[in-house]
């Protein structure tokens, strides 16, 4: 608990501008579902990194995660070291909070530090962040639920230069609903008779 503290305000105090990049945070995919039919179990999201513009080495030495859910009904569980991680140094460290830190519900808080002897790294497209475990509660309202990074907590910091990188977090993770296929046919068949219904009362 003290390492990850001391780590977050470690990255926190090395930010005192804005370098160059060009690179965007993906947290997919997105999960699609039939009211009623909510399975159980945990799903996942990655965070995945996408460069946007021309390649260049951001030099990336640590970086802080601010999870947030829209509203419940999503319950974070956990955030763990994903495959094709962005750190590829063995000395690099991945941390998150525990409740007593955050304080808050729907949160996960992440800090992930690379080798602190080692060269900093560069941001690869297709590389990921952290892998986030969540549930669903049974019967949700058809209602938009998201996984979202919060801008005010999550910042990447670049060990070269000692300021932040600019990353595009605005693409959340989202459950998405779609209509029952049975309620679909249900209501192809009531339109189907109120045609046939106003063609036979137009002959009389």
């Amino acid at each position: 608990m003290n390492r990850f503290a001391f780590g977050l305000a470690f990255v926190l105090a090395l930010a005192p501008g804005v370098a160059s990049a060009a690179l965007s945070v993906e947290i997919g995919p997105d999960i699609v579902l039939v009211p009623g039919q909510v399975p159980t179990g945990e799903f996942f999201f990655d965070l995945v990194f996408h460069e946007t513009g021309p390649a260049t080495n951001e030099g990336l030495f640590a970086y802080d995660l601010y999870l947030q859910r829209s509203m419940p009904g999503i319950n974070l569980v956990r955030a763990e070291k994903p495959d094709n991680w962005v750190f590829t140094s063995p000395g690099a460290s991945f941390q998150e909070a525990g409740p007593e830190f955050s304080n808050k519900p729907g949160l996960i808080v992440v800090n992930a530090i690379g080798d602190l002897l080692g060269a900093n790294q560069d941001i690869v497209d297709g590389t990921k962040a952290a892998r986030v475990f969540f549930t669903l509660d049974p019967f949700l309202a058809p209602v938009p639920l998201q996984i979202s990074l919060d801008p005010a907590g999550t910042l990447f910091v670049s060990g070269d230069t000692g300021e932040a990188i600019p990353v595009d977090i605005s693409d959340p993770g989202t459950v998405r609903f779609i209509p029952e296929p049975t309620g679909l046919s249900f209501a192809g068949v009531a339109c189907a008779l109120a045609l046939r219904r106003r063609r036979t009362q137009g002959r009389h």
